[in-house]
């Protein structure tokens, strides 16, 4: 079983049961512990929001930064400026998750020039998940470079999400199934990519310098922690900010349940709401 595979066995034994732990070396050699009692929940694709479609798919391979790829139907809307993809959290419903509300409240700032796309991937315990996911949003925002050349992008992960967005901005080598797609987000895309806000993550170092929230900064996430040179890019552009609340059982190792349902009532939302609309005015949209 790879590295991988063994970690995210972890993360679904330490969300399912009180007080389970596991220890194996993460992507960057790193060591990962945690301890656990989130609830357990499944949640089937789905997709929701103006102008969202179906699930968008590349035609395969490694050659993600050539303008020539074929990435599919993004689904875009070229009439809107910006562009919002909501990733959401295990078993969260595509309408009504964490995010929606940041989305909606940038979409106010706006008014009728903002996109609003939940994701279409499993989010689920499944152990392909994440790596669809991240299949996914590539393929979405490489679709939309080219199709929409000129629509911004602003990214909102919560929990999974996170991990999936996290990763879908990364290099292969900086991903937690490091033998998953090797697809890449093409630099259109990655330039187009005005703000990315996280919440949750499991992936969590608390070593990076774009953390936000009441998270004690030596401890990481249930998953292996990312490495600070995975976002480095976004993070150098101000770019990215990533929540973490105290006691968050996902995102700090030996949290509690209840930290990680504290985003909807800690003001955090309200903050990368206003992250985000900051980036966009700073375009000039």
């Amino acid at each position: 079983m790879r590295v991988w595979e063994k970690l995210a066995v972890c993360a679904v034994v330490a969300m399912m049961l009180p007080l389970a732990a596991c220890s194996f070396g993460g992507n960057d050699g790193n060591a990962v512990s945690n301890a656990s009692g989130a609830q357990s929940s499944s949640s089937s694709a789905s997709s929701a929001g103006s102008g969202s479609s179906g699930k968008p798919t590349g035609n395969g391979g490694s050659t993600a930064d050539s303008t020539q790829r074929n990435w599919g139907d993004s689904g875009c809307d070229a009439s809107k400026a910006v562009r919002v993809i909501i990733v959401r959290g295990t078993g969260e419903n595509a309408d009504d998750g964490l995010l929606n509300p940041v989305a909606a409240g940038i979409a106010n700032a706006f008014p009728n020039n903002v996109q609003t796309t939940s994701l279409d991937y499993p989010a689920t315990f499944d152990l392909n998940s994440v790596n669809d996911g991240v299949t996914a949003l590539i393929a979405m925002m490489g679709g939309g470079a080219q199709q929409c050349p000129n629509q911004k992008t602003v990214l909102l992960g919560f929990s999974q999400g996170a991990a999936v967005v996290g990763d879908a901005l990364s290099k292969p080598k900086y991903r937690l199934n490091t033998a998953g797609t090797s697809d890449r987000i093409p630099q259109r895309a990655a330039d187009n990519m005005l703000a990315t806000a996280l919440y949750g993550d499991p992936r969590f170092n608390g070593k990076a310098d774009y953390n936000a929230g009441g998270f004690d900064a030596t401890k990481n996430g249930m998953l292996a922690p990312r490495s600070l040179k995975a976002l480095a890019a976004y993070a150098r552009t101000n770019r990215i900010v990533d929540y973490c609340a105290a006691n968050d059982i996902v995102c700090q190792e030996g949290g509690v349940e209840d930290g990680h349902r504290s985003y909807f009532s800690d003001g955090t939302r309200d903050q990368g709401t206003a992250f985000a609309v900051e980036r966009i005015r700073a375009a000039g949209l």
